[in-house]
């Protein structure tokens, strides 16, 4: 399931953004048995893009899983990112997939932000296991993004995307959630896309 989703985000071309922040790593490990993954996200991925350095001390810090280097081109926001690395979670008794990558501007966010040339992408995805329900999901992702997203359950495949943005002159942020038509499980994502400092 988790690859079904990774594959299927990918080939959407949606791209998603968050604004940066701080995050006290070691309070990952106090999330309980059965943590709230829009919660994992905002700890591991909201709080902490477009700063990939941080993501990585607290994959050390929190002995997370690599994943092997075949399963990394599932998480890439281009051909040739600058940063690429991802990880299997465990919080509590749930296990998440996180995939992060960075690179310079291109494709189909380049296209539609073509004032970016030359800028970064950064993006982080977590992948949930199959025990969440999805319309909790979303309604917590509502709550951490604080805005109406600007299209919502729109059909691709078998996932039904949700999708917030934002941003200004400088920085477009957005943030994504992925949830199948039929079960649970899903995808959270934010990217974030900055000009050349």
């Amino acid at each position: 399931m988790r690859n079904i989703l990774v594959k299927n985000w990918l080939a959407s071309g949606l791209i998603l953004a968050a604004l940066a922040g701080s995050v006290n790593a070691e309070a990952d490990q106090n999330l309980g048995l059965n943590p709230d993954p829009v919660y994992v996200f905002n700890r591991i991925c909201y709080a902490q893009v477009p700063n990939v350095q941080s993501i990585q001390t607290m994959s050390t810090k929190l002995a997370w899983r690599a994943i092997e280097a075949a399963e990394l081109k599932e998480f890439k926001n281009s051909e040739n990112p600058t940063f690429l690395a991802g990880w299997d979670v465990q919080v509590g008794e749930r296990l998440f997939r996180v995939g992060v990558t960075q690179s310079v501007a291109g494709g189909t966010l380049l296209a539609a932000f073509p004032e970016f040339l030359g800028g970064i992408t950064t993006s982080c995805s977590v992948v949930l296991d199959d025990q969440q329900d999805a319309a909790m999901m979303l309604e917590n992702m509502q709550t951490l993004v604080g805005k109406e997203p600007i299209s919502s359950g729109v059909r691709e495949g078998f996932f039904r995307t949700t999708t917030w943005g934002g941003g200004n002159a400088d920085l477009k942020v957005f943030a994504f959630a992925k949830v199948p038509v039929v079960g649970e499980g899903g995808l959270l994502n934010v990217t974030i896309l900055q000009k050349q400092p």
